[in-house]
């Protein structure tokens, strides 16, 4: 088999058409340079990852940080959620590494490993539980208006346990998450149609609520929280770039400012929208809001549903990769190991989902704890491990030739000439060390209301 070269690792060659699917499907999950999918592919793909349960409470978000106060965190999450997923493939082309938590244990050690898979597992099953609940939630309120005839479907765990096994399931049995790109494309397509039903209905609520546009919220720290739960995607970074076919760094770099760009128009519109409609009063899900026989609200709570469906995959798929690290390291499963491991957790996560039923507190804690950690702390940290202190010793010694710091960054060359500026390297080292302060900082309060509640 041929080799390509990408910067100083080489590469398998694409796959050959005498290749299967299934052959494509191993080796794209842990291997560069086995990439099928375009540019837009992969960023819809990490759209449908992060526009998912937790863009149904952001306009509550805005309600708790305060409306421009909450624009203005948003704008800075999206920016940082853009770096963390950026140089988290920098410092993985350096090391060599394919995975989240082989990125954590090489510049964290084994407590690295253990703390990124433990978050990791917490973010990915929390989006779970989150995704079954909004469907339990949303699709008896349908079935109960519209389906009348048929009484055992108007029970919400039932309807759920129905929907989650005959539906979700077999989205789960891929290895790569590749394989999703184009139901996270039909996904994504439902996402205007969930904002046009509300932005149809809801400014018929306008002026009915008290909505100050300049008042600081009584909770900025649960804000925060809500939005990392949002936003939060590095857990799925290396898959998905490993999905891509173009793999040189300007090409992620595009794909990384494509998603972030699409989820927070999306996010951001819907939470407007949300919170000049019902203001202070806007709640954790919006649909709540609206009354269970307004059908127009019923297609966007119809596409909601589905949208939920497509999405579980994409939280699972993470909290699988957890569980599989933890027990068999970085070697490919055997296909036995692989469906005992997805049918064991799936069925434990759809047994919690059935029965949990506070969705405010899962955003919250979520994304006040294993979201902040992931999307900022680690990703800043492994950064930090590796570049910042090239960087300021760069700045020590401004007499070096470039030469030599290009040398030492070999992955921050894309193909045979195509350099990243130096300039980058600043700007993602400064990024690094607002991701660790975010990060540190959120997970602390975090707790220490945890331990006081």
């Amino acid at each position: 088999m041929t080799l390509r070269s990408y910067t100083d690792v080489e590469q398998p060659s694409p796959p050959t058409s005498e290749e299967t699917p299934v052959d494509v499907d191993l080796v794209q999950f842990n291997q560069w340079g086995w990439g099928t999918r375009t540019q837009w592919e992969v960023a819809l793909n990490i759209v449908n990852a992060t526009v998912g349960a937790g863009i149904i409470g952001l306009p509550f978000a805005l309600v708790l940080a305060g409306f421009v106060p909450g624009i203005a965190l948003s704008v800075m999450v999206a920016f940082l959620t853009t770096g963390a997923i950026y140089s988290m493939i920098v410092c993985g082309r350096h090391l060599n590494v394919t995975s989240f938590a082989a990125l954590a244990e090489a510049t964290m050690g084994s407590f690295g490993f253990y703390l990124l898979n433990l978050m990791l597992f917490i973010q990915s099953a929390g989006s779970c539980v989150s995704y079954f609940l909004l469907i339990a939630d949303t699709m008896p309120v349908l079935t109960q208006l519209y389906l009348p005839q048929f009484p055992l479907l108007h029970h919400r765990q039932t309807l759920t346990f129905l929907i989650a096994v005959i539906l979700v399931y077999p989205l789960n049995l891929f290895r790569s998450i590749g394989a999703l790109a184009r139901w996270s494309a039909f996904s994504v397509l439902l996402l205007p149609v969930m904002v046009l039903t509300v932005l149809i209905r809801a400014p018929l609520s306008i002026g009915q609520h008290e909505t100050p546009f300049f008042k600081q919220g009584t909770d900025p720290l649960a804000a925060i929280g809500i939005m990392s739960f949002a936003f939060v995607c590095s857990q799925v970074a290396f898959s998905n770039y490993l999905s891509q076919k173009d793999q040189t760094m300007r090409a992620w770099l595009g794909t990384s400012y494509l998603s972030s760009a699409i989820s927070w128009i999306v996010s951001i519109s819907f939470a407007i929208v949300g919170y000049v409609s019902f203001g202070v009063d806007a709640n954790a899900n919006l649909f709540s809001n609206f009354p269970a026989d307004d059908p127009i609200i019923n297609i966007g709570r119809f596409a909601l549903a589905l949208s939920m469906v497509l999405t579980v995959p994409m939280a699972f798929y993470p909290a699988r990769d957890a569980v599989q690290t933890v027990l068999y390291g970085q070697r490919a499963t055997t296909a036995v190991e692989h469906h005992v491991l997805t049918f064991v957790l799936y069925a434990g996560l759809l047994a919690v989902g059935l029965y949990v039923t506070e969705l405010g507190k899962v955003y919250a804690t979520v994304g006040g704890m294993a979201s902040a950690c992931l999307a900022y702390l680690i990703p800043g940290y492994a950064y930090w491990r590796l570049f910042g202190r090239r960087v300021w010793q760069a700045a020590a010694t401004p007499a070096q030739n470039e030469q030599d710091t290009l040398a030492q960054a070999p992955l921050l060359v894309k193909r045979d000439s195509d350099i990243v500026s130096p300039q980058g390297t600043w700007l993602l080292t400064a990024c690094s060390l607002v991701l660790m302060l975010m990060g540190a900082i959120v997970m602390l309060l975090t707790a220490l209301r945890a331990i006081s509640a």
